[in-house]
């Protein structure tokens, strides 16, 4: 399983922790379905356009859950500019990347099922 390393804009002490990153461990199924608690953001239609609504409790049950280093109690001082940069980095784990196109050598059945551009 892998690990993400959120640098700090400073170096923290807290509970005799010195620290200047925080290591989050990669969300698993249990953590998002079994849980209960799902993705910590998404897309809300508006009548002004789409917006992206984050859920402050969902991200902290996953900090919860996923920080390695240092432990939960050494967090709650962290700035607005590093609390931001953890959300950003628990978000991320739900970024899903965009599926790549087809490549150009695909099977003559795939082919045949694709509508052909017109003769005329």
């Amino acid at each position: 399983m892998g690990t993400v390393s959120v640098k700090l804009s400073r170096t923290y002490t807290a509970h005799e922790d010195v620290f200047d990153t925080i290591v989050l461990r990669e969300p698993t199924y249990k953590d998002i379905c079994m849980s209960g608690l799902g993705k910590p953001q998404e897309l809300q239609h508006t009548p002004s356009g789409p917006m992206v609504a984050t859920y402050p409790g969902i991200i902290d049950a996953y900090v919860q859950r996923l920080l390695k280093s240092p432990g939960y109690e050494c967090i709650g001082q962290l700035s607005a500019h590093d609390t931001l940069a953890l959300e950003k980095e628990v978000c991320g784990f739900f970024l899903v990347s965009k599926i790549s196109p087809p490549s150009p050598d695909t099977s003559s059945s795939e082919q045949a099922s694709k509508p052909q551009p017109s003769s005329e």
